[in-house]
């Protein structure tokens, strides 16, 4: 069944109990690292215009960030399984907090440096 994503209030809503809970830690440090990014929707999923985006699959919460940035700090997440744009996170024991604020402030500044 398609998850609704009319708004990034419906979209959490319609999460079970163990994705919500990896995707709310997620987008916790998302919000307190980038208090002036809104929050939407994009591509079915929640975003952060110019600094990630956030989904849950199957299994998994999926943070995307630019590939170039993440290729940079994949190994401070070698714990995690990664694509070419993200991380997949299947449980709180995989979630650290500093380097995902490490990660965010890396894509800020990479945003800025290139206009993207």
């Amino acid at each position: 069944m398609p998850r609704d994503a009319s708004s990034p209030e419906a979209y959490r809503a319609g999460l079970g109990d163990g994705e919500r809970e990896v995707l709310e830690e997620i987008r916790k440090v998302i919000l307190a690292e980038a208090p002036d990014v809104p929050e939407g929707i994009r591509h079915g999923m929640l975003d952060y215009p110019g600094l990630a985006s956030l989904a849950a699959q199957k299994g998994y919460v999926a943070l995307y960030v630019a590939p170039p940035v993440l290729a940079r700090r994949l190994t401070d997440f070698a714990h995690v399984s990664s694509g070419k744009s993200c991380l997949r996170f299947t449980g709180l024991a995989q979630l650290d907090r500093v380097s995902l604020r490490r990660l965010l402030r890396a894509v800020r500044s990479y945003r800025l440096a290139t206009g993207e």
